[in-house]
């Protein structure tokens, strides 16, 4: 048997980077507008799924 390594992207995220839940990506949050707390006014946030890596290495096993 032989082994490969393929990149798989993530399905959850865009290049690590996923769409902030509190502000929904404006970066803006509260009556008055002040800078969201948790992506800092970015509008994104590091991906949980993969760590901000925007995909995982996965080994492939094939039969010669």
């Amino acid at each position: 048997m032989s082994a490969r390594q393929v990149w798989k992207k993530c399905t959850f995220c865009e290049n690590g980077r996923r769409r902030c839940f509190n502000c929904g990506g404006s970066g803006k949050v509260g009556p008055s507008w002040q800078t969201c707390y948790d992506c800092k006014g970015i509008g994104t946030v590091l991906c949980t799924e993969c760590g901000g890596a925007g995909g995982r290495r996965e080994t492939i096993w094939k039969q010669e």
